[in-house]
């Protein structure tokens, strides 16, 4: 039996949602067993108060420590290994992880805290803080309830059918599958046929398959911990936008901020191409107006290509597939529109700070729920002009160190941002 005891002192708050169903039932079979404690019944005063005013100033009151801190000792000297939970917002996001623990414990402690929360000392005499979400509540006893039935659920017993809580969602880091039941036909909705075969392997791949796909769909930030096979991986984190990368020489500003054009250098193309490669881009531009400069770009990507570069290293050769010379931007959305059907959505980068920047997060959204293609910009230099920047669509973040020290090569930043835009983790 797993014991709740719960310190509340509007107890009168769980009496419907425990006296009810799963959790009714459980209590009936002794398979749990919840407590409630009023921290009145340790205060001291006439009137029992448990709260007062904050000091320092500010709205509201907080719980005081004395009356919540002796409940917490006198529980402890009945119940040495209790756990002792505090229910706040400051605590972790409690989440079906913290469920499958706390299910192992043997008496768990709640408290819920009111008001403008409790005094801080009393979290000495705890083992831990959770929150059940990033919003308010005006007490902890919802939070409680919720805590209670997650955790219940996963005692042995609890459910009518065991393999119930194994099939929800969260439990293998994914969205739960879509559910239908009779009749098989309801207003011209039919049941997926698949569901209908008795084939329970088709059921059970059907069945993973929509989990993957309502996660990518609904809750994308999960599958970076799921435990998806490699195969999976590969098709679900995939991105569906074709995505162009392109290396800017001109126009872009000096150290004076003077519009120049940069030097073309081979060590920025060969490793651009090969990070481009890594993550799957379509194509990777070169971008100088300079002949005697495209000439130059022109042989390092020859030598790789049919030279002796080609026969020496055939995974350099294949990187350097991608790479392409155009004299300007508009060339390259030319291109990109004549091969993907589509003008690209224009991402610029650099590493000033700024205002209404594109997150990655956002952007690796957009790329692996959209089929428009994507055009990202490097500058070199000392970055890309204002010109540039107008004709963007998107700004993406600034990548930023610790230091203080931000002068990235534009290569180690083209990594950097193809991993975070693309790569799997």
């Amino acid at each position: 039996m797993l014991v709740f005891t719960v310190i509340t002192i509007f107890p009168e708050m769980f009496a419907s949602p425990l006296g009810h169903s799963i959790l009714k039932k459980a209590q009936e079979k002794a398979l749990i067993a919840v407590h409630l404690v009023d921290p009145r019944s340790y205060t001291t005063d006439r009137h029992h108060v448990t709260d007062d005013y904050p000091y320092g100033g500010g709205q509201g009151m907080v719980m005081k420590p004395e009356p919540l801190v002796a409940a917490i000792e006198d529980i402890r000297a009945r119940s040495p290994h209790a756990r002792v939970i505090l229910l706040s917002p400051q605590g972790a996001v409690f989440n079906q992880r913290h469920a499958a623990r706390l299910a192992q414990e043997k008496e768990l402690v709640l408290i819920c805290g009111r008001y403008e929360g409790v005094d801080e000392r009393v979290k000495s005499f705890v083992d831990e803080e959770l929150s059940i979400g990033d919003y308010t509540l005006s007490g902890g006893e919802p939070a409680a309830n919720v805590v209670i039935d997650a955790v219940a659920r996963l005692i042995p017993g609890v459910l009518g059918n065991e393999s119930s809580a194994v099939d929800e969602s969260f439990v293998n880091g994914l969205l739960e599958y879509p559910q239908y039941t009779r009749p098989e036909d309801f207003r011209e909705m039919k049941v997926p046929d698949v569901l209908l075969s008795g084939d329970h392997e088709r059921v059970r791949r059907w069945r993973r398959e929509m989990s993957l796909n309502l996660t990518r769909e609904r809750r994308p930030d999960l599958l970076a911990t799921a435990p998806l096979t490699q195969e999976e991986k590969c098709r679900t984190l995939a991105v569906q936008a074709p995505l162009y990368i392109a290396l800017l020489h001109y126009p872009v500003y000096d150290k004076n901020g003077q519009v120049v054009t940069s030097a073309v250098t081979n060590m920025d193309i060969h490793d651009i191409a090969r990070a481009g490669k890594t993550y799957g881009i379509k194509g990777f531009y070169v971008v100088t107006p300079v002949k005697p400069l495209q000439k130059l770009a022109r042989k390092i990507i020859d030598h790789w290509q049919e030279g002796y570069g080609s026969q020496y290293n055939a995974t350099r050769k294949e990187a350097l597939a991608l790479a392409r010379i155009s004299d300007t931007l508009d060339d390259v959305l030319i291109d990109v529109e004549r091969e993907s059907g589509e003008k690209p959505l224009l991402v610029v980068t650099s590493a000033r700070a700024g205002e209404k920047r594109a997150s990655f997060t956002a952007l690796r959204d957009m790329l692996r729920n959209n089929t428009h293609p994507f055009l990202i910009l490097f500058g070199t230099g000392w970055g890309l002009t204002e010109a540039i920047f107008s004709q963007a669509n998107y700004v993406l973040e600034a990548i930023e160190g610790t230091h203080g020290y931000n002068h990235l090569s534009v290569r180690s930043a083209a990594a950097i941002v193809l991993d975070r835009l693309l790569g799997q983790y």
